[in-house]
């Protein structure tokens, strides 16, 4: 039986390398070879105090190509074995409110700290079967409801590693912080703008 190599995440700032068994793959479902597993503050934090006992295969932004993909998995969202993409660590639901309006990141099936039985990408237990639920593995498990992009023609895996990171700040500046293209983000003093 062919087996998966991960890097987990057993206790505080500890990771062992372990095996899981290569997962079937339904044909609503994709299995994807991973190419870049960024890191943030937030893996720095959780590894140092996780927030849960029990193993985690790290790795919530996450590049890679389709290895394998069922049919459905193919009809339905449009990517074929081969094809790069960027998963967002969102495991959606895709039935209540918030998925609706595309807001999947509030969906209670992604909310990992208060749902036992919620599945995002680098938080969730690595005993949860098919256990590929995190970037720091040669695989990661692909559900009919994982949030998938296409990688553009042209750019690189590594590269693609930059969209959480950049995408973050967009969203904090642009949105939350009400920057505009044209503003001023430093503040005023005594002797005017700095």
């Amino acid at each position: 039986m062919e087996r998966v190599l991960a890097a987990v995440r057993v206790g505080p700032s500890k990771t062992e390398i372990r095996d899981f068994p290569m997962p079937d793959i339904p044909q609503d479902s994709a299995l994807l070879k991973m190419e870049v597993g960024g890191i943030c503050g937030t893996d720095v934090k959780m590894y140092e105090k996780p927030p849960s006992k029990g193993p985690v295969i790290m790795g919530h932004e996450n590049i890679g190509y389709i290895a394998k993909a069922g049919r459905e998995f193919t009809r339905r969202k449009g990517f074929r074995e081969g094809d790069l993409v960027f998963v967002e660590h969102y495991v959606m639901c895709g039935q209540c409110e918030w998925c609706h309006l595309g807001q999947y990141r509030h969906c209670e099936n992604t909310d990992w700290r208060n749902n036992p039985d919620a599945i995002r990408y680098g938080y969730t237990s690595a005993e949860k079967a098919p256990h590929l639920w995190g970037g720091f593995a040669q695989y990661m498990y692909l559900p009919w409801n994982s949030v998938v992009h296409h990688v553009p023609n042209g750019v690189t895996p590594e590269l693609a590693g930059l969209v959480t990171p950049m995408s973050n700040g967009v969203e904090w500046s642009l949105f939350d912080g009400g920057v505009g293209y044209n503003s001023r983000v430093l503040p005023k003093t005594a002797r005017g703008w700095r």
